[in-house]
């Protein structure tokens, strides 16, 4: 699916560098202010084209492979067809983690080695949300690949660099092995902090913006199903497991009850005496992360129809639309089902009525297609910013 004998070129739009032979070095560049208009969960009007690679990603070249944020204008990187093109330009950005809290325009992404590929990437390579990869004759954005187990999402950071490197015409590279690609200007070139020194260095540079010579894949196209499909296919080889079943379970009162039955739908649980709380708890997923053409982002446990509390004397039907279920639960849908956040709590109105021993059955409808069994972090890595001593030396 990835590989470095397709031929093709590449863009992109963001990134940052610590310097080059130009003389822009790193001591102007404080990462702790380099928030631009950004705030704890605001975005900027560059956060959505900003493709870029992270601090310390390998990028081969000429001289064999070289960290980006040691790369220079004038240094020879080696492109897909294995030409080596001189380096015009390199854009840099960096945030600092409160400002960018919870913002997935912005957040990193890992993409674990051999996960698009055998050995593709090599190690694991770490890019923003947009920064597409060459892949099957198309370019695709990497927050189009995510999948819960090898491509992941960091969920937060203390600092996050982005470099871009530029060429007088649109790349593929190797990035840790991976085809991806160069940046493209589509005037987007002020989103990163160095922009200025583009104009300094190229006054008579007047081209046009030269946008994408490849298809570039959105969700919903069928093309990008297929793509995601067979990474589920290759993290399924590489030993991640998932299951179609969403565990469903109860805790009551702190304590986990497992059904006494299960069929077409409906898990039977039987309560031997009265409780003061009780949790619909399942496994949860992210449809947009799970399923190959699903753009819904919620974290969903099971879905349910119904849920029945009954004894001997009495018996309570609570269907899924009733105001009532709302603490771990969303929103009603379509007048026909009502999912579980993975940890729902059924109403202590309707369980306060019984007195003793009770049975709950739990009617849900198809739930997802699967589930993890063993939740995955993208854990950064520690030369992922640089240090506050390389930053005062720096200074």
């Amino acid at each position: 699916m990835a590989s470095p004998k397709n031929q093709g070129q590449a863009n992109d739009h963001s990134g940052s560098s610590p310097g080059n032979n130009q003389g822009h070095g790193r001591g102007d560049h404080d990462p702790d202010h380099d928030h631009d208009n950004d705030n704890g969960h605001g975005h900027s009007d560059h956060d959505h084209d900003a493709p870029c690679y992270c601090r310390g990603t390998l990028i081969l070249t000429g001289r064999g492979e070289v960290r980006v944020e040691d790369l220079a204008i004038g240094d020879m990187v080696v492109t897909i067809s294995g030409e080596a093109k001189p380096i015009k330009w390199i854009g840099r950005r960096s945030y600092a983690g409160e400002f960018i809290a919870g913002n997935r325009a912005v957040l990193p992404i890992m993409v674990r080695a051999g996960a698009l590929a055998p050995d593709i990437p090599t190690r694991d390579l770490w890019v923003s949300p947009r920064h597409a990869f060459f892949l099957d004759g198309v370019l695709v954005p990497a927050e189009h690949l995510l999948n819960s187990q090898t491509i992941l999402q960091a969920e937060a950071v203390d600092q996050v660099e982005y470099f871009h490197l530029e060429f007088e015409a649109q790349e593929v590279i190797l990035a840790e092995g991976t085809p991806a690609e160069s940046y493209v200007e589509c005037d987007n070139r002020q989103g990163f902090h160095n922009a200025h020194e583009f104009a300094t260095l190229y006054p008579d540079d007047k081209r046009a913006p030269f946008g994408y010579r490849l298809p570039l894949l959105e969700p919903g196209m069928a093309e990008l199903a297929a793509i995601r499909d067979k990474l589920f296919d290759r993290a399924a080889a590489l030993g991640y497991v998932t299951t179609s079943d969403p565990g469903l379970h109860l805790v009551v009162d702190g304590t986990i009850v497992a059904a006494q039955s299960v069929a077409d739908g409906c898990h039977i649980f039987r309560l031997d005496a009265a409780a003061n709380e009780v949790w619909l708890a399942s496994r949860c997923g992210v449809p947009a992360e799970l399923q190959p053409l699903s753009s819904d982002r919620r974290c969903l446990g099971v879905c349910v129809e119904q849920l029945v509390l009954r004894d001997d004397h009495l018996r309570i039907a609570i269907s899924h639309s009733h105001p009532s279920l709302c603490e771990g639960f969303y929103e009603d849908e379509e007048g026909a089902r009502r999912w579980t956040t993975g940890m729902g709590r059924i109403p202590q109105c309707f369980l306060g009525v019984f007195a003793g021993s009770l049975t709950i059955e739990v009617h849900s409808l198809p739930s997802l297609p699967r589930y993890l069994l063993q939740p995955q972090i993208a854990a950064i890595p520690k030369d992922f910013a640089r240090s506050l001593v390389s930053q005062e030396r720096a200074a």
